[in-house]
């Protein structure tokens, strides 16, 4: 493995200069030179397409360079998609009258000792005056909320009458027992190594696929393996493998921020046009944490919470919609009744919430921190799904924490304040101009990584995403699908998404030309 950096320096006067600068790692370098005359036809440098052995095909970056004392003309075989309303297709012409063809041709002119810069190959014609990349889009994605519906039915999709496309269920082709390590399924188009599917309660992880016959490993991520029936319904999950598949009621991270899913709700998975999701379109935010304050202002650590030394005080909390805790207790220090500090009100608070958290009952594992937030009294819930929620009210049987000293009665504290999305964009306070609110969102560059808010990776082929982000944090996402841009480089026949063939041409007709390939892969 070794480091591409590619700087371009541009001094335009004393003053002035412009810098373009990438870098990638690449684990080879392809070097070719050609001599190429004035043929009409052009002499062919490289074909790229995923079928052909080629070492080029999937290059970080590939440069074209002219070496000679004359121009040359540089063709780029590419094929070209049209919009067909639910996708994008390929757009077949008879342009020459030799027969329909999306195939194009895109001619380049260089002069001497100029080149060309691909940084990807991805590149493709378009027939209409729209994106080729914003086909499909799925936009603050959400909603997954309970574990039986954390999949979706695998469909095989049909280009039908009219351009539109129909959709029928993957089946399973025939039963097998629980012991089984090969499933044959309708269509194994669909599927890729290392995807994770359910049928019936029994997740399935794919090892190998040999046209329809995927080899399984069995009752995998804490199910249990069953016998598999002709015809079962094969379903795709999205929960998150860094646990087992019913450890959480919501597509969330865990508690350490980790989220991993082979498949991003399985969107992008299709079969006959385009597959995977467009590169530099997903974006994701996370919920914020429901919590309820108590009506203060102006409190510091400082603050005398009027509350009486050495005195156990009670307060009933109901922490995400679950059941009321009656009296959680705690006790003031004997000194100390000031808010914060050592052994403060606060800190026995938190000292009261933090051992239920460890106790079987009502708020096991339900974390609640108690902190001083603009100079307010703040409990909020670390769970930061949808239905993250505080809920304060009286005690029962012991001291009252609330209408005492500072503490304002329960009837005069703030209403909660329920988990919510973040805003999309915001708007600026001097001239209220509204703005992308970027610092709440993960993003991915366009190169498979995963930035902002969360940092991780995204394969562009089969939809997995592998991040590390907010713990216990339940995610919406937005991205776009069946474009011609989607996915991998595909290798379908006319139905390429990336540059097939180079070639060049002298564009003298009395000296030869010599044309240098480089690519980085």
């Amino acid at each position: 493995m070794a480091k591409l950096e590619a700087n371009l320096t541009v001094k335009a006067g004393q003053d002035k200069e412009y810098l373009c600068s990438m870098s990638n790692n690449y684990t080879e370098v392809y070097q070719d030179i050609s001599k190429v005359d004035n043929s009409d036809t052009f002499v062919l440098l490289a074909s790229l397409a995923k079928t052909n052995a080629s070492i080029l095909k999937g290059s970080k970056l590939l440069i074209i360079k002219n070496n000679s004392p004359v121009g040359v003309e540089v063709q780029l075989k590419v094929t070209e998609y049209k919009n067909n309303n639910a996708y994008d297709a390929y757009n077949s012409v008879d342009i020459s009258g030799s027969g329909a063809t999306p195939y194009r041709y895109v001619s380049y002119a260089i002069a001497s000792n100029q080149y060309i810069v691909l940084p990807t190959q991805y590149f493709v014609a378009y027939a209409d005056n729209t994106s080729a990349a914003n086909s499909k889009t799925v936009d603050n994605e959400a909603g997954y909320d309970t574990n039986a519906t954390l999949a979706v039915t695998v469909q095989y999709t049909v280009v039908a009458g009219g351009g539109g496309i129909s959709t029928t269920d993957i089946l399973v082709n025939g039963a097998i027992s629980d012991s089984a390590t090969t499933l044959t399924v309708d269509n194994g188009d669909y599927f890729r190594v290392n995807d994770i599917i359910k049928i019936g309660t029994e997740i399935l992880e794919i090892t190998a696929i040999s046209t329809n016959d995927l080899t399984v490993k069995r009752g995998a991520y804490g199910s249990s393996a069953a016998s598999i029936s002709d015809d079962a319904p094969i379903k795709m999950p999205f929960f998150n493998t860094t646990g087992n598949h019913d450890k959480y009621t919501y597509a969330q991270t865990d508690g350490s921020g980790r989220y991993k899913a082979p498949n991003l709700f399985g969107y992008g998975r299709t079969i006959g046009y385009h597959f995977g999701i467009v590169k530099g379109s997903f974006a994701m935010k996370f919920y914020n944490s429901g919590y309820q304050e108590l009506g203060m202002s102006g409190v510091t650590p400082n603050t005398e919470s009027g509350l009486d030394a050495s005195t156990a005080y009670g307060i009933n909390i109901t922490v995400d919609g679950g059941t009321e805790f009656v009296d959680l207790t705690f006790t003031t220090d004997a000194t100390n009744t000031k808010f914060g500090g050592n052994n403060g009100v606060l800190g026995k608070i938190q000292s009261a919430l933090d051992t239920q958290f460890h106790t079987a009952g009502h708020l096991f594992e339900k974390g609640v921190t108690v902190s001083i937030v603009n100079g307010d009294i703040r409990f909020t819930s670390t769970n930061r799904t949808r239905v993250s929620a505080i809920a304060l009210a009286n005690a029962g049987s012991v001291t009252n924490f609330f209408g005492v000293g500072r503490v304002p009665a329960v009837a005069s504290i703030e209403t909660a304040i329920a988990a919510k999305l973040p805003d999309d964009t915001v708007f600026d306070d001097a001239n209220y101009i509204e703005t992308k609110n970027q610092a709440v969102f993960a993003y991915d560059d366009g190169k498979g990584n995963i930035i902002g808010a969360a940092t991780g990776t995204i394969n562009y082929e089969t939809g997995s995403i592998d991040f590390t982000g907010p713990a216990n944090a339940e995610f919406a996402v937005s991205f776009n699908y069946n474009s011609a841009h989607s996915g991998g480089i595909r290798e379908e026949t006319l139905k390429e998404n990336s540059v097939s063939s180079i070639r060049a041409r002298s564009m003298n007709s009395k000296v030869n030309a010599e044309v240098e390939l480089l690519g980085f892969v």
